[in-house]
Parts: C-alpha cells; structure tokens; sequence
C-alpha cells in the first residue's frame, strides 16, 4: 500500500476567488466493464466499513481537513517560485475553508527543505508562504514529512537516496523536522505513516522501516533534541500494517500522537483499524489521520499496493463512476473519526471535490500523465467557476453539518 500522488501540471493558471457554488448532481456515470469487477468488490467492503461499531466521542471535536494537493512535495521542481503554484495552492486553501474544512493538510517531503539539498531555500520559502496562508485563513495546519517520490518526482531524486544510510537519514530527516516547526508552526507533524512506503521508495538495503524496533529508533533519533516549540509530533502506519508496530511507537516513544492512514478496506484492513484506534485509546494516545480515501490502485490492470502502482492510481481515481462509493466511504470515514475523538480526518484527494472526468475507452488507454493533464484543466476550470463535484458537496456537507 502507498499514498497516491497527485501532481498538478506545471503550467498552472492564476485564479480569482469567487464562492464556492455547488454544481448541479447528476446520476451517477455507468461502471465501465473493465471496472465492474473492482466496484462491486469495493461496494462489498463499503458495507462492512459502514457497519462497523462506532465510537461515543461526541461530534464536533474533530478538525475536518484535506490533502492540500497543489502543494505536495512532489509538486515541487526548481523555478516554484517563479510559477503560479502558490497562486493556486492558495485559492485551493480558500476554497478549502469555503468548504467548511477547518483544517489543512501539507506534504512538505524530504529532502526538500534540507539545507544541503539544491533548491532548497525556494522549496523552504514556498512553504513558509503557504504555511501563512493557512494559518491566516485561522485553519489547523497538519505536515506529513515523507519522502519523496522518484517515480513522480520531476526532481532527480535517487542520486540524493543513492548510498544514504539510516543514521544519515535520521539526521537530515531530523534537520528537516526542525525547519518545518521553524517555518511552518504547524499544530501537527508527522514523522513517519507509512514504514513499508518509506521504505520502498528509499530504496537503499540499510534503511528498513519494515521493522518496528528499526522504525522505534528512528522516530527517538528524530525526536531527540528536536525543539518542538509547541508542535504536536507524531507518528504511525497505514491499516495495512500489523497494529503491533503502532504499539510499539505507543509504548517506545514520546510521540504525542498516532498517525493512521486508511486506504483499502478489506476486512484485515478493517480489523487492523479497530485494533489500532483500541490500542490508541487505551494508552490515551491522540488519533490523528492524515490521510484517506478508498484505494482503487493496480499496476497494468492487477491490483498492486506498492509505491509501483500510484501513477495508474492518480489515473484511474479521477473517473467519475467512482462518485457514488468515494461519498459512501467518506460519510462512513468521517462518521467513525468523529465518533472515535480523532484529532484530524483528511482524505487525501482534494482535487476530487472540485472535478471528476467521464471515462471513455480512449482516455482510458493515454498514459497516466496525459489524464491527469486533462483532469488538472478541469479541476482548475471548476475552481476558477467555484464549483463542487457531487463528492465535494458530500464533503461540504460533513463539514458544515
């Protein structure tokens, strides 16, 4: 299993706030044939997600943020500065709070704003503006540090992974930490969410996060000296990973809460998750998820959880049959994060609120850059006209119910 990433085109266009309006619902596209297989199985999993037992933590206490996609790390290339991406991250972020979101969440990914990293002093800057812009927009700011990408990043990424070794790691890891709490001031940081993807997209033999007392020890080395200047630090892993490493990092480290992220929900993925928010409740450790949204991934066609298969993820993701289930899965997500007293729930698709796009046969068949080119136009088209897709009105609705 891996995050997604989504990254907009880089010739993105200056926008002019205007209110959000929501478009008009229209019936659901019909399920292309080549998908029909992974919908039902989806639609099967959504029934037992929804009747899982809730909470009785009292609604309200939990910030409804989302994935601020046109500022994820791997959107970044050197010349941002130059670009109108923060233009658009920035009317995103309005957007966002028009919404009735009151929170944001930011890949800020390593080794971006490294000091020894090319660029990084404009990487450092545009996050610092964006960072203000939330935080005058009166919204709780979450930063993930991941790694980045190499098979998304536009930047040359696997000459600096190349030869890293875990203690180089943990210290340009830590260094990182420091400014992002530094520039940043965000209420939330997340060192480490997903060990398996951290480890994969490394890809170097002496850096395996795989293992819980490995990955104990690198969240004490980044922890240790790190001033934190009332930043709330945490850490934990994806619903695909054994709940024994989230107790781990519970019972070894002095995280202050437990990062979750939700992707597939078959039903070991299910029961890994009410055995992680038990095991947070019982150690009174905070739940903060940082990333969710119902997992469709595969790689030529085969289902695939590994880093490998988030370009044909970004692809498919943006085909507007999957409405209905991605509106089911985040009212049931949603509805289960409040009633447990999590932190933060923030699915990680923001684009996916604004747009969706009809499947044909021939979209179908470009590349994954090529749909996600058209799927960014119409994705700025409806912000620049303050439109919803239905999933975004289903989302405005959580926020504002």
């Amino acid at each position: 299993m891996t995050k997604t990433v989504f990254v907009l085109a880089a010739g993105l266009i200056a926008l002019v706030l205007t209110g959000c309006q929501p478009t008009t619902t229209s019936s659901p596209a019909p399920v292309p044939a080549e998908y029909q297989a992974t919908y039902e199985a989806l639609q099967s999993q959504l029934v037992a997600f929804t009747a899982l037992p809730l909470g009785n933590v009292s609604a309200g206490t939990t910030v409804l943020s989302s994935g601020l996609e046109a500022a994820d790390g791997n959107a970044m290339y050197p010349g941002v500065l130059q670009s109108k991406l923060l233009s658009t991250a920035t009317t995103m972020v309005q957007r966002m709070k028009a919404m009735g979101e009151t929170g944001v969440t930011i890949q800020t990914s390593f080794p971006l704003l490294v000091s020894s990293f090319p660029d990084s002093s404009e990487y450092t800057t545009f996050y610092q503006d964006i960072a203000n812009v939330v935080h005058q927009e009166g919204m709780t700011l979450t930063v993930e540090e991941n790694p980045l990408f190499g098979n998304m990043s536009s930047i040359p990424i696997a000459s600096y992974y190349d030869g890293l070794t875990l203690q180089g790691y943990e210290s340009a890891d830590q260094q990182m930490a420091q400014t992002i709490i530094d520039v940043m001031h965000p209420t939330y940081l997340s060192i480490l969410n997903e060990p398996d993807t951290y480890t994969a997209v490394i890809g170097q033999p002496g850096i395996d996060l795989t293992s819980a007392p490995v990955g104990v020890a690198f969240v004490n080395a980044v922890m240790t000296g790190l001033d934190k200047d009332g930043t709330l630090v945490g850490a934990g892993t994806g619903t695909w990973t054994d709940p024994s490493y989230d107790q781990a990092l519970i019972n070894q480290t002095r995280i202050d809460f437990v990062d979750m992220h939700v992707y597939p929900i078959a039903q070991s993925d299910l029961t890994n998750m009410t055995s992680q928010v038990a095991e947070a409740a019982a150690a009174h450790a905070p739940i903060l998820e940082s990333e969710c949204w119902l997992y469709k991934g595969t790689t030529n066609g085969q289902p695939d959880d590994g880093p490998q298969a988030a370009p044909d993820e970004q692809k498919v993701i943006t085909y507007s049959f999957w409405e209905p289930l991605d509106e089911e899965f985040l009212t049931t997500m949603v509805d289960y994060a409040r009633s447990n007293g999590f932190l933060v729930v923030s699915p990680f698709s923001t684009m996916n609120f604004f747009a969706y796009q009809t499947w044909t046969q021939a979209l179908d068949a470009e590349t994954s850059q090529q749909v996600r080119q058209a799927f960014d136009q119409q994705v700025l088209s409806a912000l620049a006209s303050g439109l919803l897709s239905p999933v975004g009105e289903t989302y405005e609705g959580l926020a504002k119910g």
